[in-house]
């Protein structure tokens, strides 16, 4: 997936929550993409309760960013609160996560 676009996007931050069973799995896919391992910390967290991974992407950014989001079939959700007080928008979609990861964006606060 092309994320070119993205760039315009402001305040991007990626997390990843995983099952501990399912750790080595996520873990081996990351550092194979970027030849660094996540560290469990800000980004990156183990959650027992999880049956697989969720992946996050939280920003900021303006509505032209909605439309090239929409035109790659990337849903985007926006709540009345902002995400964690900072971000007004996330999505969840596991390629466009990966396409992120593939342009250079990492775990955390990019």
């Amino acid at each position: 997936m092309n994320v070119g676009f993205f760039g315009q996007a402001t305040d991007v931050f990626l997390e990843v929550e995983v099952n501990p069973d399912a750790a080595h799995d996520f873990e081996s896919e990351y550092l194979d993409l970027t030849g660094t391992a996540p560290v469990l910390g800000s980004g990156y967290q183990h959650q027992p309760n999880k049956w697989g991974r969720e992946v996050r992407v939280y920003f900021n950014g303006e509505a032209e960013l909605l439309d090239d989001l929409a035109s790659v079939d990337v849903h985007v959700e926006q709540g009345v609160r902002p995400y964690r007080a900072r971000w007004v928008y996330r999505t969840n979609d596991r390629d466009f996560f990966w396409s992120l990861i593939r342009a250079g964006y990492r775990l955390g606060e990019n």
